[in-house]
């Protein structure tokens, strides 16, 4: 993709989606619609990622880089990715002359030429160091370094910014809150799953903060007749047993849907069928499951704390995440209460259309030019 003419009154940005893999999750996805979202407000955009085939931005003049830095590659790769930032990236960016570089993910230049910014979405390895030993010092030392470099850093919440400030101690005027949007043509509440019994929906890594013990715990509190709990995710080798032991001591094997993943054709689906998505997790940079879950008309259960508050609103019920008790009150609610179930599910399709790509593209855009006027 190559864009040769100038739209008035814009310049150049760089923009680095070395994150985007193979098969893009999480930050990838993001960075993807980022990409398309600045495009569609006429960016000139200068896109350096290894997965060329994957940006959907007809204006931008897409960059492939080494494909050996992509991020499934594993920790060997992810220290090349590094090296490649400060050398080949920094290369790119002196000889291309952009008016700023956007860093869709927390790895950019130490001492960059130009105005830089910066996203990034959570701390959650300096919250669970004992589950992310290998990215200590690139929590505690390269990270800072990078946005101390960086004209501005957006965050996705509130309440990963009020974590910058206190682990990073970055200047508040620095940093910038913009929500992620959600893909409005895959989730929206036209069409239903095939499921015939009800389900409780649980989609997500298999990782202690998501406190999936104390969910199966709570659904097999609550869920009594023919109610399956559906889980769509995977994790570490031991995280998984022990889910997949805690199932087996409740007596919940026959009523566990669990596969690793959701196709993406799958996954909307699987949103419009559920009774309910369950997201009690202990830390969330944002929760963008809840989000495209009352995108899809589903009501949501979700956790009082970090983030999550700041996604649903009033929209969903909010459980103490520490309570399981709790959490299966919430889950026998709406597995019953029929005029909760549709309260909530109004309530959710409205709060889902505060936000959108679109929105997000401009604010991104507003902080990107109020940090080229930075000095």
């Amino acid at each position: 993709m190559t864009y040769n003419s100038r739209v008035p009154g814009t310049e150049t940005i760089a923009v680095n989606a070395a994150i985007v893999g193979e098969r893009p999750t999480g930050l990838g996805l993001y960075a993807l619609q980022l990409i398309a979202a600045l495009d569609a407000l006429g960016e000139r955009l200068i896109v350096y990622t290894s997965q060329p085939d994957l940006v959907r931005a007809r204006r931008a003049t897409v960059c492939a880089i080494p494909a050996a830095i992509r991020p499934e590659r594993g920790a060997r790769w992810h220290l090349s990715r590094l090296l490649w930032v400060q050398t080949g990236l920094r290369l790119r960016v002196r000889a291309a002359k952009p008016a700023l570089l956007l860093n869709l993910f927390p790895e950019g230049l130490i001492a960059p030429r130009v105005p830089q910014v910066t996203v990034i979405h959570d701390l959650l390895p300096l919250h669970y160091p004992e589950e992310y030993p290998r990215q200590q010092h690139y929590f505690r030392y390269y990270v800072p370094a990078v946005l101390r470099f960086s004209r501005a850093v957006i965050v996705s919440s509130e309440s990963t910014r009020r974590d910058l400030l206190s682990l990073y101690h970055l200047p508040p005027e620095k940093l910038c809150v913009i929500h992620p949007g959600y893909d409005a043509r895959r989730f929206s509440p036209d069409g239903a799953d095939s499921h015939a019994e009800p389900y409780a929906l649980y989609v997500g890594n298999v990782m202690p903060h998501k406190n999936l013990i104390r969910l199966v715990e709570a659904f097999a509190k609550a869920a009594r007749g023919p109610r399956k709990l559906v889980i769509r995710g995977w994790g570490r080798r031991r995280h998984v047993r022990a889910l997949r032991e805690r199932i087996a001591a409740l007596g919940l094997e026959a009523r566990v849907d669990w596969e690793p993943y959701a196709k993406a054709e799958e996954l909307p689906r699987l949103y419009r069928g559920a009774r309910m998505l369950l997201l009690p997790s202990l830390y969330e940079g944002f929760g963008l499951t809840a989000l495209e879950a009352m995108a899809c008309g589903t009501p949501v259960i979700t956790s009082n704390t970090s983030s999550l508050p700041e996604v649903v609103g009033d929209a969903a019920l909010l459980v103490d995440p520490l309570d399981t008790a709790a959490i299966a009150e919430a889950i026998a609610r709406l597995f019953t209460d029929d005029h909760l179930a549709q309260e909530l599910r109004e309530r959710g399709l409205g709060r889902a259309q505060l936000f959108s790509w679109e929105k997000t593209g401009r604010a991104v855009q507003a902080a990107m030019r109020e940090a080229t006027k930075r000095t």
